[in-house]
């Protein structure tokens, strides 16, 4: 095609920043500007060749069909957009509007412009709308524009969910947006945004407001001023409702206070240790227990450590520790304070590890008890019992080794009706000296005199000379003892003689509660840092009921039994604070009729 551009029309076309052209009927141009090639990359020979609708991209094709359609029968195109393709393959946007030529409708005068950053920005914005309206209804927060000088209100579609309402496109007016709040806090509203109009404050204010269904609910508003020169022209604002957030705030209002009164109901102080943050909520009675008012003492860990005794603190602290890794069901011990008075205070100590999901500690809630008084009870008991089986174990000394010497050397002196007697009279004084030493034992266990030299034990050795002996005594109850040498290896630390105390004490109660015949076994089994001693039998087991009490003093599994094999209810008691004082741990399994099982644990040599 010839073309000239001498005329003012190509000079126009020539210098045009917008896309300009003439177009036949088919779609092929009959002339554009330059701007075209700037813009597409394809040369003045190549776009004569191709028609329009070969740069459209498909899913434009059919709209554009219908434009070029309606153009030739007299209908002006005002704002089509579509894209067309480059020579390099991208696809550009463009805003057309074109018209058929005065007295030739198949020929068609266009202008385009292309709006690719536009479009671009366009989906950039409608994601960012979509992005805000998934923020707003995940924190139940809609915004909201007023303009004063109309009192026209726009809201987003939070707004409309908190209301209760469909969200539409009709003209919303500040009456809508009051109207729904309730009593008194509808005028307190108004009169906030009339305020904030007139002075250009912010308003934060919770109110209430009653949705389209008739439910009532907490909402939040803020709002601050848009000014220009100075004077308020509209107000921009959030609306959050909070309902859930209230309610639960109630619930756990109504728990402390429940907590509150219980903790003035009773003396006990309370703590709660965050373990992430080493910081440590201690009662006003945890303080007062200790001479303190609440304003005294910082909420620290630290707290704690200069007020406990060192080797409490370091007791205290290596059973956390062992709580923390699951091996204690709870942290419990007594732990000597220093009043502020100067005196010392003996509390009761007992708390529990929260754990994640993870099954990690994080916090630790615990109770304290004053226990000086029952300590100072205790100390009483003890000393009188120091003193009344000291008392008792020189004369019945005496007494048991005079009845011996009668019922062995002059036994066959008496009658049999008098050396019956005698005999009766020797076993009881028998069983009052095992009374009278285990009752000073475990004073001596209580009051920390009872010593113990802990040092590495040869399990290969030590065990068999425990089962050696007990021989004759499993003998006299027709029991077979089997000990297993698997393990021989192992060793142990702690207190040989306290050790030989705790086996003697087990071996003895599994050989006299076994049956005739019966086999009381010996295992040894390594754990990790520790090694387990097992003493097995088959015997009566205990009962369900008395299992969880069977380490208490005086406890016994069957008294009536018990009578008649012998016995203080002491023994148990004894071993378990032995094994305490080693380090260690004692359990038993049993089940009723089938036997028992004792375990002595301690730690690994």
């Amino acid at each position: 095609m010839t073309t000239h551009k001498d005329t003012p029309i190509e000079d126009f076309f020539e210098h045009a920043l917008d896309l300009l052209c003439i177009i036949n009927a088919e779609g092929y141009f009959q002339k554009f500007s330059p701007s075209w090639q700037t813009l597409l990359g394809w040369d003045e020979e190549e776009l004569y060749a191709m028609s329009v609708t070969d740069l459209l991209h498909p899913d434009d094709a059919v709209k554009t069909r219908h434009a070029i359609d309606d153009i030739q029968i007299g209908i002006n195109i005002v704002d089509l957009e579509n894209r067309v393709r480059a020579k390099s393959g991208n696809y550009h946007w463009l805003q057309w509007r074109a018209h058929a030529q005065k007295n030739e409708p198949t020929t068609i005068c266009a202008v385009a412009r292309e709006i690719t950053q536009t479009r671009k920005q366009q989906i950039r914005t409608k994601n960012e709308i979509h992005l805000l309206e998934m923020a707003e209804s995940t924190a139940r927060v809609g915004h909201w524009h007023l303009e004063t000088s109309s009192a026209n209100l726009q809201w987003s579609n939070e707004v409309f969910n908190i209301y209760g309402r469909k969200a539409n496109k009709s003209k919303i007016m500040l009456d809508d947006f009051i109207d729904a709040f309730v009593g008194p806090d509808q005028s307190r509203i108004w009169n906030l945004i009339q305020q904030a109009i007139q002075d250009g404050s912010e308003i934060d204010t919770e109110a209430r407001l009653m949705r389209n269904d008739g439910s009532i609910r907490d909402v939040v508003v803020r709002a601050v001023c848009e000014k220009v020169n100075g004077m308020v022209q509209g107000l921009f604002g959030i609306i959050q409702d909070v309902t859930t957030e209230r309610q639960h705030q109630a619930r756990l209002r109504s728990k402390e206070e429940l907590l509150s009164m219980a903790f003035r109901a009773t003396s006990d102080g309370i703590w709660d240790w965050d373990l992430r943050t080493d910081q440590v909520w201690y009662s006003p009675q945890w303080k007062a227990q200790l001479g303190y008012e609440d304003n005294e003492i910082n909420d620290r860990f630290d707290s704690w450590v200069d007020l406990v005794f060192e080797e409490d603190r370091i007791k205290a602290m290596d059973g956390m520790d062992a709580h923390f890794r699951g091996e204690t069901e709870r942290f419990e011990m007594v732990q000597r304070f220093r009043h502020k008075k100067g005196h010392t205070v003996f509390i009761l100590v007992r708390a529990y590890a929260i754990r994640n999901d993870m099954g990690q500690a994080i916090r630790m809630v615990g109770a304290h008890t004053d226990v000086t008084e029952l300590k100072k009870l205790e100390q009483a008991k003890s000393e009188f019992t120091s003193i009344v089986s000291h008392e008792l174990r020189t004369p019945l000394t005496a007494i048991h080794g005079a009845i011996g010497l009668l019922n062995g050397h002059y036994g066959s002196e008496l009658s049999e009706q008098a050396h019956a007697l005698v005999q009766v009279a020797n076993n009881n004084s028998e069983r009052l000296i095992l009374l009278v030493n285990d009752i000073l034992d475990i004073e001596k266990l209580q009051s920390g005199r009872l010593d113990f030299d802990l040092r590495e034990i040869s399990l290969g050795e030590f065990l068999p000379q425990a089962v050696e002996n007990h021989l004759s005594y499993a003998k006299k109850y027709n029991v077979t003892l089997d000990y297993d040498h698997a393990g021989d290896e192992l060793s142990v630390i702690g207190d040989s003689d306290r050790l030989m105390q705790v086996m003697s004490n087990l071996l003895s109660n599994a050989i006299k509660f076994s049956k005739e015949g019966d086999t009381v076994k010996v295992r040894i089994q390594s754990r990790g840092s520790q090694v387990a001693i097992s003493i097995i039998d088959t015997g009566r087991g205990i009962p369900a009921d008395m299992r969880i009490k069977i380490f208490d003093k005086f406890i016994q599994a069957d008294s009536t039994d018990q009578r008649h094999k012998g016995g203080t209810g002491l023994g148990l008691a004894i071993s378990k604070a032995m094994v305490d004082k080693m380090n260690g741990t004692i359990s038993v399994i049993s089940k009723e009729g089938e036997g028992s099982t004792f375990t002595v644990t301690l730690p690994h040599a």
